[in-house]
């Protein structure tokens, strides 16, 4: 089954044998020749402006009419005549850039949503929210995933994965953009070396192709967060893996 743009490209490739056998100059034949590809044009691209656009250059000659037809096959070749994505589609990229201000701006939303002080109309109280603490990664995690799913409804969490002698399981998963996101959330009694062993160990194992290890560092146990983010930014055996460290000021 070929696709709307190879027929598109099949239709102009005949057009373009078909203009070889009028004269050089305008005839009658031409003329009808020019209506009948104008109206199959407009069929071809349900556009009615390529159409007309084609009969306005078509009227200073034939070379006008096969300039007009080879740009078409360029433009087709260029993917500007691809179907438009719904709108509610993220592409890659842009997951990828919403993943990342999530992630690198998780404390602000702990201080809008917890920290910041309440309207006075409202029945939020501000003794009541400091009551929600962020106590292992557990807890992170949930808080995370209820930024993200609104975003991504597929997201899912726990998600368990054969990683061959041992299994593992995903904290936040979302599979049609292969990515895994790994929460971590630091303790007084964990030590850096322990933190990156398991960042090791998980990006090692973990089969997806893109990996993030989102580190709450609560014990601020890493010492140089900058050097640490560099050393487990990078691309390995095909995976993509990056990692961001928040170090809250204020503890919740």
């Amino acid at each position: 089954m070929t696709t709307i743009n190879e027929d598109r490209l099949q239709v102009i490739s005949a057009l373009q044998v078909q203009i070889q056998s009028f004269p050089q100059g305008q005839s009658a034949d031409f003329s009808r020749w020019v209506d009948t590809t104008s109206r199959m044009l407009e069929r071809l691209f349900s556009d009615q402006s390529i159409a007309q656009k084609f009969v306005l250059l078509t009227r200073a000659g034939i070379l006008q009419a096969q300039l007009y037809l080879e740009n078409l096959i360029t433009d087709i070749n260029a993917g500007l005549f691809d179907d438009a994505k719904p709108l509610n589609e993220i592409d890659e990229a842009h997951f990828h850039l919403i993943i990342s201000r999530v992630l690198h701006n998780f404390d602000k939303h702990i201080y809008e949503m917890y920290q910041k002080p309440v309207h006075g109309n409202g029945t939020l109280k501000l003794e009541s929210l400091a009551d929600i603490s962020l106590g292992n990664e557990y807890d992170v995690q949930r808080l995370l995933y209820s930024l993200l799913r609104p975003i991504f409804p597929e997201a899912r969490v726990e998600v368990p994965t054969d990683g061959g002698y041992k299994g593992y399981r995903f904290d936040i998963f979302i599979d049609s953009y292969e990515t895994v996101i790994e929460v971590k959330c630091s303790r007084p009694n964990m030590t850096e070396r322990k933190l990156t062993e398991e960042i090791g160990s998980d990006a090692f194992h973990y089969p997806k192709k893109h990996i993030y290890f989102f580190i709450y560092d609560k014990a601020r146990i890493i010492t140089n967060v900058d050097a640490f983010c560099k050393n487990y930014n990078r691309t390995h055996d095909s995976k993509q893996i990056k990692t961001i460290i928040i170090q809250p000021v204020k503890m919740i």
